[in-house]
């Protein structure tokens, strides 16, 4: 099967778990008439202030259960892994609280093992008040042996990566971002099968000794 098969494939994998709130119209209050009062009346004057907007962080700390720390700096358009060797980085945004999420955990263990020399997989753990140790029990527990983040950048970040990629606030979990040389490749919301994450690892790395 082609690469963009593959990929298409893949793009069609969307199970949405979370849904996007809309808020209802709002109608403006009406203005009652004046009565007697002329039309040539001068309006009040709105004093406007020009802000600057704030710089966006480009810059977020990453830190597992054991205490392994590094950092993923917003480059442009690019991300940069500091002390990550790897080419392949997949970043699995997930909660411990979606069952989704934990399903895909042993498959990502597996998915790490077979391919240590080429792909980093960072699981970024959000929306979540556990403690290490709990974290740590849930690696045990769904056999998932890669660095999951605990640190309290974790929200900011994932939420960084989202709006970059046009997703909304509510972004759906699990979502799985895969970059290549701190470049975008593709993104996926929802759970995925483990033969279609292998599959276009397979043809990244193949890429790779072109």
């Amino acid at each position: 099967m082609s690469t963009f098969r593959i990929v298409s494939v893949i793009f069609t994998v969307v199970l949405l778990f979370t849904s996007c709130g809309r808020e209802g119209k709002r109608t403006p209050p009406s203005v009652p008439e004046e009565n007697n009062r002329s039309s040539t009346q001068v309006p009040p004057i709105t004093v406007i202030r020009n802000e600057k907007p704030k710089p966006k962080r480009t810059l977020f700390h990453i830190q597992d259960i054991d205490q392994r720390s590094t950092t993923i700096e917003i480059d442009g358009d690019r991300l940069v892994f500091k002390k990550i060797r790897q080419p392949l980085v997949l970043l699995y945004i997930f909660s411990d609280w979606c069952a989704p999420c934990r399903g895909m955990l042993p498959y990502l263990g597996d998915l790490q093992k077979k391919n240590a020399h080429d792909l980093f997989i960072i699981g970024l753990l959000v929306h979540s008040a556990s403690t290490p140790e709990q974290v740590r029990t849930l690696m045990r527990r769904y056999a998932a042996p890669f660095f999951i983040s605990i640190h309290s950048d974790n929200d900011a970040l994932a939420d960084r990566i989202a709006a970059r990629h046009s997703l909304p606030d509510n972004y759906p979990l699990p979502l799985t971002v895969l970059y290549k040389n701190g470049k975008y490749v593709m993104q996926i919301s929802g759970a995925v099968p483990y033969e279609m994450l292998q599959t276009l690892i397979d043809q990244l790395k193949d890429k790779e000794k072109d």
